[in-house]
């Protein structure tokens, strides 16, 4: 396995990450990007990730990074400071795949442990059908290009309104249209509804972008108008045609938790990606194993308390697959094992960002 370290980090952080590398039989280069690009891509049978210290520029360097079609599922684990939220809101909005406390070396060999025994699917790029992007900006483009290649689509482009006419009307497996707010001549609204009209598709799914998107916004950004940051709206659209067994629906919910195998002292930080009556989805590259019974702290939804819930591992997202899901792992909650003041705190914040998030959907 390869790992690549990017960025000036405390001599403390290269020697715990040197030590965890070892104790994980992981070779572990503190390099800049270029060249950790190159070795990585030298090193493509092989599992591989990269480090980001602190004080570096995390989304340069994921763009960067992801400009490179064989490195679009390399996991990126960003260093921070401490187990804040806004420090783990800020390393996820920015690209990262995970991030670690410093000095935590125990959580360094462990996602590096993941990474060496992690099964990805064999197939390289689901099918997830074309997604057609509509901007006259560069920037704009070459970000969305790279986010939802990542989430398993094919992706082309259209830079003026004829392009975008003559594309939906060629092009087979049609399955989303992400237009910029201002798309010439007569911005995004109109756009969309003359790809749908060209396609034939008259509930084709479509999101619109800030068009400003260069300077303040980023496809991994918290809150993207009411549908939801980019990969959420790409994940419902991958699972349209899927069985789905929740009883309410999925709703965004980024926050920092703290979670634990039952038995376990020592937790584990990650960020929650979506929440339902019935379960949770956590980002991590430290999963654990389906089946296991994990104890569970976060800030419940719509209010600034922290409750305790139980639940089951039902599934995990492998470090590596190419998806609209991030890496990390399903949550069952277990009401009968959860304090039952929490569940019930727990529920009342669903259900109030349930009818929230709805409301912001009526068109």
């Amino acid at each position: 396995m390869y790992a690549a370290a990017v960025g000036n980090f405390q001599q403390s952080d290269e020697k715990v990450l040197a030590a965890a590398a070892t104790h994980a039989s992981t070779e572990i280069d503190f390099t800049s990007l270029e060249d950790a690009a190159r070795r990585m891509e030298e090193h493509s049978t092989e599992p591989r990730c990269i480090f980001v210290a602190h004080e570096t520029n995390l989304s340069a360097v994921v763009s960067r990074l992801r400009q490179r079609a064989s490195l679009l599922t390399v996991p990126v684990i960003a260093l921070v400071p401490h187990p804040s939220e806004s420090f783990y809101l800020t390393a996820f909005a920015s690209g990262a795949d995970d991030a670690l406390v410093s000095g935590d070396r125990g959580g360094v060999t462990r996602r590096l442990a993941n990474l060496r025994s992690a099964k990805p699917p064999t197939r390289a790029v689901p099918a997830q059908g074309v997604a057609l992007v509509a901007s006259d900006d560069i920037g704009i483009r070459r970000m969305l290009g790279q986010t939802l290649r990542r989430a398993g689509f094919d992706v082309t482009y259209a830079t003026q309104a004829h392009e975008l006419i003559t594309q939906a009307e060629s092009l087979r497996g049609l399955a989303l249209v992400v237009a910029t707010s201002k798309f010439p001549p007569s911005g995004a609204q109109a756009a969309i509804e003359s790809a749908r009209k060209a396609a034939q598709k008259p509930d084709l799914p479509a999101l619109v972008v800030p068009e400003d998107a260069d300077a303040n916004w980023r496809p991994s950004d918290l809150t993207l108008g009411s549908s939801g940051k980019l990969l959420n709206f790409a994940e419902e659209v991958t699972r349209r045609d899927a069985t789905d067994l929740r009883a309410s629906a999925r709703r965004p919910y980024p926050t920092i938790c703290s979670f634990r195998p039952s038995g376990v002292m020592h937790p584990t930080y990650g960020l929650t990606h979506n929440i339902s009556r019935e379960g949770i989805f956590i980002r991590t590259l430290d999963a654990p194993k389906p089946q296991t019974d994990v104890w569970l702290e976060l800030r419940a939804p719509s209010d600034t308390r922290v409750v305790h819930l139980r639940g089951k591992v039902v599934w995990r997202r492998e470090p590596g697959a190419v998806g609209a899901t991030p890496f990390g792992f399903g949550l069952r909650l277990q009401p009968a094992d959860c304090p039952q003041s929490d569940h019930s705190l727990y529920f009342t914040g669903y259900d109030a960002l349930n009818e929230q998030q709805r409301l912001s959907e009526v068109p």
